[in-house]
């Protein structure tokens, strides 16, 4: 019984272990690069440096978590944004591009 035990917390440990790391790792990516980064985090100057697929690909999943009417399409947001060179987060400007739609 008490090797079980010793077992399951040795488990019990690396698990722990392995998740205590994962936000360093995240964070480490994050600020390397800011290609898996979410809209919710990108700086104006990040999105400049974004591909058009890239984008597009930001602006879904912004959509898919944040607009219940998806009215607009990712395409139309990316578009927005690249337009609207206004002061402000992608984030707020995403905000501000859906809600005049």
């Amino acid at each position: 019984m008490s090797g079980r035990v010793h077992r399951t917390g040795a488990v019990a440990g690396a698990l722990l272990a392995l998740l205590a790391a994962q936000p360093v790792a995240w964070g480490a990516t994050a600020e390397n690069s800011a290609d898996d980064a979410s809209l919710l985090y990108l700086s104006s100057s990040d999105w400049e440096r974004q591909s058009t697929p890239h984008k597009v690909a930001l602006a879904a999943d912004f959509m898919r978590i944040f607009c219940t009417d998806q009215r607009m399409s990712a395409a139309s947001l990316a578009d927005c944004l690249d337009r609207d060179k206004a002061d402000g987060a992608p984030f707020e400007r995403a905000i501000a591009c859906v809600g005049a739609r």
